[in-house]
């Protein structure tokens, strides 16, 4: 039966013709095209358009050959479309990551997509999905972690674009809020709730959902501390957990919200894309452009490097695993180098610190000593 299978797709896709002037041309029955041979030799020009039917049949028979073989593995493999891929990783991650999956398979890129086999997935198929009207870093971004997860389960034998071959991604450059801004913004919120939930992600850099469900179950006044847990990372080992200190300002802030269950109950209730509308309400009214709510994590890792924060409790914090990504939140801070006499008092100093201290303790050891001779 593969013989048979081979027979038929080696049928000869360009055929030989002779025109006036003793030339002979070839024309592929596909396309329609006609091409020079080069020659006026009958003989020669035989060989050639034998040796084009062979390169051009050659790639389907191999393809043939190959699902012939795949179908007795896994007849999967032969039938599996990229729909089934996308149902597939919908359902991974979080809530939220869920959703925003499923919206973007819904689009119109992906729709030239789904109804293709993985087995006969080419780059143009890719690429179509990608140079679409309406397809942007959102499509660019899924395709490729769709493409990905095909590989790592299996699904695709190979990669149907190598990673130097992927259009570079046109990345969208956020920017941190100014205090300034902030200021502005606070001030003309009338929503009390809503003032102190600006103000909370002003001192914390948690991300908005974040913030909006934090719980009084997440605060040890005793231990002066806040939980954090990134619901982004939920069932990831490092769990996006992270402890942050209270100190005067957050007790501050503390001290004006509800004393039990959730902190922002209101926000809570609203949905994510809600309350980042009304923000950017907000921002137009006072003429701030740029801005969005998750312009409060850059303007923390920013502050928190131009204050010298180690950049490993910044990331713990934050819920950042790359350095890479971190780089990129605290990118554009402004650091102001400290003068050399600075670091050369500071280490005198402790220097003094530690002379002192031998001092003290020679006299007590030496007294030690005595005593326990005398015992």
């Amino acid at each position: 039966m593969l013989m048979s299978v081979g027979d038929t797709i080696m049928q000869e896709r360009f055929r030989m013709f002779c025109r006036a002037g003793g030339n002979f041309y070839t024309r592929d029955k596909i396309t329609g095209q006609s091409e020079s041979l080069g020659t006026a030799d009958r003989t020669v020009a035989k060989q050639l358009l034998a040796a084009r039917n062979q390169a051009a049949a050659q790639p389907q028979l191999n393809r043939t050959m190959a699902k012939a073989y795949l179908s007795a593995k896994s007849p999967d493999l032969l039938t599996r479309t990229w729909a089934d891929v996308m149902e597939h990783y919908s359902v991974t991650g979080v809530e939220s990551t869920r959703k925003r999956k499923a919206t973007a398979f819904r689009s119109r890129p992906f729709a030239l997509l789904r109804g293709i086999t993985l087995m006969d997935t080419e780059a143009g198929h890719l690429l179509a999905v990608l140079q679409h009207e309406r397809a942007g870093n959102s499509a660019h971004h899924y395709l490729r972690r769709l493409h990905n997860y095909a590989l790592h389960l299996g699904w695709l034998l190979m990669p149907v674009m190598a990673d130097a071959v992927w259009p570079e991604v046109r990345k969208k450059k956020f920017t941190a809020i100014t205090e300034e801004e902030h200021r502005r913004i606070v001030e003309r919120e009338p929503m009390r709730e809503r003032k102190l939930y600006y103000e909370m992600l002003w001192e914390t850099g948690g991300s908005q959902s974040d913030i909006a469900s934090l719980n009084w179950s997440q605060i040890d006044l005793e231990n002066e501390t806040i939980r954090f847990s990134r619901r982004k990372l939920a069932g990831k080992e490092s769990g996006g957990e992270s402890l942050l200190r209270i100190g005067p300002c957050l007790r501050k802030l503390l001290n004006q919200l509800p004393q039990s269950d959730y902190l922002f109950p209101k926000m809570n209730a609203w949905a994510s894309e809600n309350r980042s509308s009304e923000f950017s309400r907000r921002c137009k009214m006072l003429g701030i452009e740029g801005r969005s709510l998750h312009s409060y994590r850059y303007a923390w890792a920013q502050r928190a490097r131009a204050a010298g924060m180690p950049e490993r409790e910044a990331m713990n914090h934050l819920g950042h695993e790359s350095r890479a990504v971190h780089a990129a939140y605290a990118g554009g801070a402004q650091v102001a180098v400290l003068p050399l006499e600075f670091y050369e008092a500071q280490k005198e100093e402790k220097v003094i610190q530690f002379k002192q201290a031998s001092q003290q303790a020679t006299p007590n050891q030496a007294e030690e000593e005595k005593k326990a001779s005398h015992g």
